[in-house]
C-alpha cells in the first residue's frame, strides 16, 4: 500500500485504553523511577500507543491495574522513560513503524523487535505474566487449518491423453479449463504432506513434554 506524507495520525491522550477484559489487544509496560516494572492490558493497538507521544506515560502511572491475561495480546510496547527508549513488537503489521522518530519521539530510541515478544515476557511483573497455553493443541489447530489436500496437478497427464490418436482418426479435445497449472502460490500435495507429517512430530513431541494431568477417579 502506498499513503501520502503526513498520513500518519498522531493524538494528544486524554486517558489510557485500559481493558476490563483478560484478552486485551496489546500490552504496554513502563518502567518506573525505582527501577520496577508495571504492565496494563489495553485496547488499542501497538501502534496507538506511539501516536499518542510520550505524554501517555502520566496516564499510564495513574491507570489502574487491569486483569492477568488469559491469552496472548496481537502485540506489546514497553517504555523505559530513564533510558528513553520504546521496544515494540506485534504479529500484526505495524504501518507507520517505519517513519521513526515519530513526532514527540524524537529524542527517544526505537528498539523494534518484530513478532518477538520474549523481550518484553522478561521484563513483565511476576502478577501479570504472559500465559503459557499448551503448544499441543494449537499445533493441532494449524493442522486443521490447512484444509483438504488438493487433487494432483492433473494436466501433464491431460496433456499427453490430448496428444494420442483417437480411434478411427477421431480427435481427442479436452476442456482448456481441465489444463490450468498448478497455482504457484498454493502447497502442492506433496508439500501438504509434509507439513502434516512435520506437525503431528511437533504435536507428539509437546504432548509427550507436557502429558495431561490424569482426571480424578469418580466418586
Amino acid at each position: 500500500m502506498t499513503r501520502p506524507p503526513g498520513w500518519f495520525e498522531t493524538f494528544e491522550p486524554a486517558g489510557f485504553a485500559d481493558t476490563e477484559y483478560s484478552e486485551p489487544c496489546s500490552v504496554v509496560s513502563l518502567r518506573l523511577p525505582d527501577g520496577t516494572v508495571r504492565a496494563w492490558g489495553s485496547d488499542w493497538e501497538p501502534i496507538e500507543h506511539l501516536a499518542g507521544g510520550p505524554r501517555l506515560i502520566d496516564w499510564l502511572v495513574a491507570s489502574p491495574a487491569t486483569p492477568v491475561l488469559t491469552d496472548m495480546p496481537d502485540g506489546g510496547v514497553h517504555v523505559d522513560p530513564q533510558a528513553r527508549t520504546v521496544s515494540l513488537w506485534a504479529v500484526r503489521t505495524v504501518a507507520g513503524i517505519h517513519d521513526w522518530p515519530l513526532p514527540r519521539w524524537e529524542d527517544w530510541a526505537l528498539d523494534f523487535r518484530g513478532d518477538d515478544h520474549t523481550l518484553q515476557a522478561a521484563l513483565l511483573p511476576a502478577d501479570f505474566p504472559f500465559p503459557h497455553p499448551p503448544l499441543a493443541p494449537a499445533l493441532r489447530r494449524l493442522g486443521e487449518d490447512l484444509g483438504p489436500t488438493p487433487p494432483p496437478d492433473n494436466g501433464p497427464l491431460l496433456a499427453r491423453a490430448a496428444a494420442l490418436p483417437g480411434p478411427d482418426g477421431t480427435t481427442p479435445v479436452v476442456t482448456p479449463a481441465a489444463l490450468v497449472p498448478h497455482e504457484p502460490t498454493d502447497p502442492t500435495p506433496a508439500e501438504l504432506t509434509l507439513l502434516r507429517t512435520a506437525l503431528d512430530a511437533l504435536v507428539a513431541e509437546a504432548a509427550a513434554n507436557h502429558p495431561r494431568r490424569p482426571s480424578a477417579p469418580p466418586t
